[in-house]
This record gives C-alpha cells, sequence and structure tokens, in this order.
C-alpha cells in the first residue's frame, strides 16, 4: 500500500544510473560491475601500462567546461568532496550513495577509485544538467511542477505510514488463534477428476449404461461412442471444481470414488459419468500458510490504523465536497 525507506533509496541511486547510462553508454555501466575481468587481466608491458593510465586518466577527469584546466580541491572544506557553484556534496554523502548502490548492484565495488571516479563524475554532471534547465526555465513548467508536488505528497504520505505502522506486529499465536476461528476460510476447495459419457438419445445411453455394468471399460466406450468434445480423450474432463451444468453436478457430487453414475439429461443430450478422483473439502494445515497469515494481518492491522487515523483526521478537518459537480 505504501512505499518504503528502502524503496525511495533505490530509487534515487536508479533515477541517477538513468543518468549515468544516458551521458557514458553501457561500456562505462558495464565496467562498474564486471570486477572479475580486470582482476582476471594478463600482465601489461610498460608501454602498454602507459597507455592504459592514459586512457584511465581521460575517462575519469571531472567534467570542466573549460578542458584546459585542472579541478582543484584547495578552496574546499575538509569535508566536501565536489562542489558545482553553491551546490556541493561531503564524503559522507558521497559513500551513502555508493553504499545505496551496492544494496541494488552487488557487483558494485565502492572501494575501486575507477568506479567511484565515475560516480562522481556522473553526480557533477547531473548538476550542470540541472542548472543548465533551471536558467532555460524548465523547472517552472506546469506539468514538471505537478510531477514534482505530486511525488513530494506521495513521500510525505509514505513517510506517516510508516511511523502509525512501524511497532505493529502480529505473533504466530495471533495468527493460529485468527486461524482457529475461521478455518472455514481456509478450506482448500473441492475438486472432482471426471469422465463423460454424452449421446444423442436416452435410448442409447442406457445401452452403453447396461455394457458399463456388466464390466465394458468407460474410456473405451467413451473413445467409441461419445458424441462430446471429450471423446477423443476417453471421456475425461480433467480435474474441474465448476460443473458444466446442474445436472452434472448433483450426479458426480453424490458418486463415490470409482463410481459410474445413471443417465441423466443434459444440454447437449443424455450423458453418463464416472467419478476418478476427488480432493480437497478440508482446512489447509496451520503450518503451511502460518507466514503468509501473518503478513496478511499484518498489513490488515496495518491498514487499520492508518484508516482510524485518517477519521480522526477528517473528523477535526473542514472538508467540503461539491456533489453537483460530480454527475
Amino acid at each position: 500500500m505504501y512505499l518504503n525507506k528502502k524503496f525511495m533509496g533505490r530509487y534515487h541511486v536508479v533515477v541517477f544510473l538513468c543518468l549515468l547510462g544516458a551521458l557514458t553508454g553501457c561500456d562505462k555501466i558495464a565496467a562498474l560491475y564486471d570486477k572479475s575481468t580486470s582482476k582476471q587481466s594478463t600482465p601489461q608491458t610498460s608501454s602498454q601500462k602507459s597507455a592504459s593510465s592514459t586512457t584511465n586518466n581521460a575517462s575519469t577527469t571531472t567534467v570542466n567546461p573549460k578542458a584546459d584546466q585542472k579541478p582543484s580541491s584547495s578552496a574546499l572544506p575538509s569535508n566536501i568532496l565536489a562542489s558545482v557553484d553553491s551546490w556541493s556534496i561531503s564524503v559522507e554523502d558521497f559513500n551513502e550513495k555508493l553504499t545505496k548502490l551496492k544494496e541494488i548492484l552487488p557487483e558494485f565495488d565502492p572501494k575501486d577509485i575507477n568506479s567511484k571516479k565515475l560516480i562522481l563524475e556522473e553526480l557533477i554532471r547531473q548538476e550542470l544538467l540541472v542548472k543548465d534547465a533551471e536558467q532555460a526555465g524548465l523547472a517552472n513548467q506546469k506539468e514538471l511542477k505537478e510531477t514534482v508536488e505530486d511525488f513530494r505528497k506521495t513521500l510525505l504520505v509514505q513517510e506517516v505510514a510508516t511511523q502509525l505502522t512501524k511497532d505493529i506486529k502480529v505473533t504466530e499465536d495471533e495468527a493460529k488463534e485468527y486461524y482457529d476461528k475461521n478455518k472455514e476460510n481456509f478450506v482448500v476447495k473441492n475438486e472432482w477428476k471426471v469422465r463423460e459419457i454424452m449421446v444423442p438419445t436416452e435410448s442409447e445411453a442406457k445401452d452403453i449404461l447396461v455394457q458399463l455394468l456388466q464390466g465394458a471399460n468407460f474410456t473405451e466406450i467413451a473413445k467409441l461412442k461419445s458424441k462430446s468434445s471429450s471423446s477423443s480423450k476417453g471421456g475425461d474432463l480433467g480435474w474441474i471444481s465448476k460443473f458444466p451444468f446442474e445436472q452434472m453436478s448433483a450426479s458426480v457430487t453424490a458418486l463415490e470414488t470409482g463410481k459410474t453414475s445413471g443417465v441423466f439429461k443434459g444440454p447437449a443430450g443424455y450423458y453418463i459419468v464416472k467419478l476418478d478422483e476427488k480432493r480437497g473439502g478440508s482446512p489447509r494445515p496451520f503450518l503451511s500458510i502460518k507466514n503468509d497469515l501473518i503478513k496478511s494481518l499484518t498489513l490488515q492491522k496495518q491498514q487499520e490504523v492508518v484508516l482510524d487515523h485518517l477519521n480522526k483526521l477528517a473528523a477535526k478537518t473542514n472538508i467540503k465536497i461539491n456533489e453537483e459537480l460530480l454527475k
């Protein structure tokens, strides 16, 4: 019903990764995950190391509008990792982002220097684009403002719900008590494995019934004489929990397993059915549904608490609705 904090943390990282993919391409993203390749690489010659070093330096240099300028950290406070005009990111905040990224991408190594440089580079690029969008007036677009406001409200609702329900739990004893009082709700539905023979006339059906009572094989007779669509399968209807018409339901439910019914009339002709197997009709064992039941009851309790809180808020708030405008 509500978003959780872990989801929201991951949402931020996912949005960031979308930017990462758009700006750098799949090759650089893949480089964040595929550490096994770099660990198993063959030794390089001195010339190869020099070329590789040059390439790495070029790919991880912090974005700067002027290519000939070098980024400097001399003017930054001791805990600030980087800044773009008024925006800055601290070491603590940066490490938190790396931790969240690790949660959804287990292969990501937050200690790898090249990966960290790439992430920081993309954060800076993000800020450059945000500043550019704001200066262009994109932040004032009505649709964008409404989307941001809707998302803000969603976050607030999620946080209120989290605070209201954080201590709500259902114990195994409570779940068992509920199970014992409501066993009828946990009964496995009845199912029947049925075979049928259908013929156009009552006299033909009675002749077939006589043959069956004398020991003829139901499956073979169904293949030879039944006019229903199931005849090719020996009249097998498979496992059914609902019957195609009332007369068949009455006949099948009255049968014992392995027995054959009498002749009865149906919508397409005259029928004879045989009950091969029957299952269901008893409650599922508590242990088989315990975990699902605890989760369901917990959610029910949480919803009740939130609804009760909403009712209290509504009772002390002036709410007006123009019913005519709804028509």
